[in-house]
């Protein structure tokens, strides 16, 4: 890390996760730092008991933070290697995440108690906190912003450079947007939402504590990660449709089918499930969006993590993503302030060149992310997906240097997003054609021996020389 000259100034807005992170690495480099969150302290920090919608950490994400933060967020996570598939049939499968190595696990922690710890570690570093402040308005070109109190005082802050950690819904987007940015913004909803679901304790118990537990059904499936208290944090993503105005997961016609629905689609835990008519049907569900965005910044102001680019959690890469961007905008800062230029003029290239390399990588992992939500629902329950993914373990096994599964180049790798998606297209036509040439059931060794003669055939040398 380079040396960044004392009294540079920031003012971030949010105080979540990355908003902290962010904190926490600029005090180490002597910033001037000051967070503003619309929630209370209480709000911000508090846990719900057994139900929290659980964050994973890859080695992408982890690998960004200090070995002594690092080590914090191990102690409220929990450790999963694997994930297992409950079939309709009662069968299980499966399926390691890595390669056997030991830091190709997810940690599994609730939102909270990463929130407490990157919290109490921001504000250890001397960061300044102001919980109960609301952003109302923003000036990229000075880096200022306003924000009203919660008994409507308002307040304006200004700094060097202005940094949005505030989420899918950012207010400094809005104001960089109003203010000449000439942002592209684009907003989906996508067909699911999700509901969250209380699993009794005991069943929680009885699952496996190493893995992620999935029940794919077509087109929408169940979810549960242990926890370290004993329960599972059991989420039930569905499509949803709009009944009289009123959002409802669409397999549902009236609040008596949902048990049915249950009972039939997830008879292994169906009965540890007992609050899900009122869960599934009487709870709003949450939607679920995606939101591009490009530039990222504007003048000194840049925006980073959700604020940048809401994607869905079916990759579970936002966090990842989120706190890789954090490394970069930080090691940016270091490069261009340590040349000496004058303040303003290292901050605007700064986060220039933030945009530059961020906006590719964000956009590949909001597409990675939407196409794992098949896999998720319907292809780790199909036959012939297990069948793809043992020839790829064996692919691995035997062409180490020319051949990564994807998920492995995505979770336990720092290679750029985008360009992990130009070797996927590139791999994933060699094995399409080898799939059609063998059957993967009865002719896997001819599929693993022909693959480098097919690699060759289709000008694939490329993506072995750059690993």
């Amino acid at each position: 890390m380079s040396e960044a000259r004392h009294g540079v100034r920031a003012v971030i807005v949010g105080a979540g996760p990355v908003g902290c992170l962010l904190a926490i690495e600029l005090r180490r480099r002597n910033f001037e730092v000051e967070v503003y969150e619309k929630q209370t302290l209480a709000g911000a920090t508090a846990v719900s008991s057994g139900r929290s919608f659980n964050l994973t950490l890859t080695l992408r994400g982890l690998s960004t933070l200090s070995g002594a933060l690092r080590d914090r967020v191990y102690e409220v996570g929990s450790v999963l290697r694997q994930r297992t598939v409950h079939h309709r049939d009662g069968t299980l499968t499966h399926q390691p995440y890595g390669a056997g190595v030991e830091d190709h696990h997810l940690v599994s922690v609730p939102r909270a108690a990463l929130q407490c710890v990157l919290l109490r570690e921001a504000m250890a570093a001397g960061a300044t906190v102001r919980f109960g402040h609301t952003c109302v308005a923003a000036n990229p070109r000075d880096a200022e912003a306003v924000f009203v109190t919660s008994d409507g005082v308002l307040h304006q802050a200004s700094g060097d450079i202005l940094i949005g950690c505030d989420g899918a819904n950012s207010t400094l987007r809005h104001e960089m947007s109003k203010s000449g940015a000439r942002m592209r913004i684009h907003q989906d909803y996508i067909p699911h939402g999700h509901v969250e679901l209380t699993m009794l304790p005991e069943a929680a118990r009885a699952l496996s504590q190493d893995r992620m537990h999935l029940w794919p059904r077509g087109d929408h499936f169940l979810q549960a990660q242990p926890k370290l208290d004993g329960t599972a944090a059991t989420t039930l993503f569905m499509p949803v449709a709009n009944r009289d105005g009123e959002l409802r997961f669409q397999a549902f016609a009236e609040r008596s089918a949902v048990r049915a629905h249950v009972d039939r689609e997830y008879p292994d835990i169906a009965e540890a499930l007992p609050r899900v008519e009122e869960e599934a049907w009487d709870t709003r569900p949450a939607l679920l969006k995606v939101v591009h965005c490009a530039p990222l910044h504007h003048h000194r102001a840049v925006l980073v993590g959700d604020s940048a680019h809401t994607i869905v959690p079916f990759y579970g890469q936002g966090i990842n993503c989120s706190f890789e961007d954090a490394e970069v905008l930080c090691g940016l800062l270091d490069r261009y302030l340590a040349r000496g230029a004058d303040l303003e003029g290292a901050v605007r290239a700064a986060v220039a060149e933030f945009s530059e390399l961020r906006v590719p990588t964000s956009e590949a992992i909001a597409e990675l992310s939407m196409a794992n939500l098949a896999e998720l629902s319907a292809h780790i329950d199909d036959e012939r997906f297990h069948l793809r993914k043992a020839v790829e373990r064996r692919l691995q096994q035997r062409y180490p240097n020319s051949f990564t599964q994807l998920y492995q180049l995505v979770a336990f790798t720092r290679i750029r997003y985008d360009e992990i998606v130009r070797r996927h297209t590139e791999e994933r036509q060699v094995l399409d054609q080898l799939f059609e040439k063998y059957d993967p059931k009865t002719q896997a060794d001819e599929i693993v021996e022909s693959y480098p003669e097919f690699s060759r055939h289709l000008g694939s040398e490329a993506v072995a020389s750059l690993r």
